[in-house]
């Protein structure tokens, strides 16, 4: 029952299940017109709308199938699979929230907060965030590490991902967790800098045409209405030091999910990593 679980990629022995009438079958079942997004840039919408309609609703049109709509569940858990590296790569997830709630705006500060760096990272690559400072200049071992969130219809993941030798990976995993569990906590300055950081990277989508399309279709298929970068900038702004406590006690309180690929010889037990993010 953990849906939030499933891969949205077919495994390589599905494959061969996939025929012309399987695939036809799943478009008959889904591909109506009240459930695709069209975007247009630099066309009228009178323009663009009557060139949609004569290729998906005029004729032949996909009849609307009614089909369950069933919440997304998550559970937390924990797997590991050994694979032929000396690395170990680790992530840590956490329930997030829906994307249309505004708390997704505190969502994202944290996220900034809590930032990334890597052994090679050059000036203003957020040498300054945590996971940078608490964990990649801790560990000279540490190759890589940084935040996550991934926000649906009706749930999300919000998390850390982690690259560092496999010997050492148990150090990265509990400094990973002390950086989660201390998000409970945030200094003005600190939440002024990341509320400022995140609008930056928000502003600077807006020159990235194909980001801005993916983003605007992206937005309409999941809550059915567009908020600019501009617009979530003002949510931004709006995020104060108690909501971001709040915030991160709520993320904190779900049970974690851990997974580690690769040389996983040290990664601590769940239970010992549960504990040490407990808020």
């Amino acid at each position: 029952n953990n849906t939030l679980g499933y891969s949205t990629l077919a495994s390589e022995r599905s494959l061969s299940y996939f025929t012309p009438e399987t695939i036809r079958g799943y478009m008959l079942d889904h591909f109506a017109p009240e459930r695709m997004v069209f975007v247009g840039v630099n066309v009228s919408h009178s323009e663009l709308t009557k060139w949609v309609s004569r290729s998906f609703a005029d004729y032949n049109a996909i009849p609307l199938k009614k089909r369950e709509e069933v919440k997304a569940v998550y559970t937390g858990g924990d797997v590991r699979v050994e694979g032929n590296t000396d690395l170990c790569h680790v992530a840590i997830g956490f329930e997030s929230v829906p994307f249309s709630q505004k708390e997704l705006a505190t969502v994202g500060v944290l996220k900034t907060i809590l930032g990334g760096g890597s052994a090679t990272s050059s000036i203003g690559s957020g040498l300054s965030s945590r996971l940078a400072t608490q964990v990649v200049k801790q560990n000279p071992y540490v190759e890589s590490v940084s935040a996550f969130n991934t926000s649906y219809s009706d749930s999300g993941i919000f998390g850390v991902y982690g690259v560092a030798q496999g010997n050492k990976a148990g150090e990265m995993c509990m400094s990973i967790a002390k950086s989660l569990k201390s998000l409970t906590s945030v200094s003005k300055d600190e939440l002024s800098k990341a509320k400022a950081m995140l609008k930056g990277q928000l502003l600077r989508s807006l020159d990235d045409d194909a980001a801005l399309l993916q983003d605007i279709g992206s937005q309409i298929m999941v809550s059915g209405t567009y908020g600019s970068p501009a617009d979530f900038a003002k949510l931004v702004d709006g995020v104060s030091e108690a909501e971001v406590a709040s915030v991160a006690k709520k993320l904190l309180s779900s049970r974690p999910s851990v997974a580690a690929y690769g040389n996983t010889c040290t990664v601590p037990h769940y239970a010992e990593m549960e504990a040490a993010m407990k808020a």
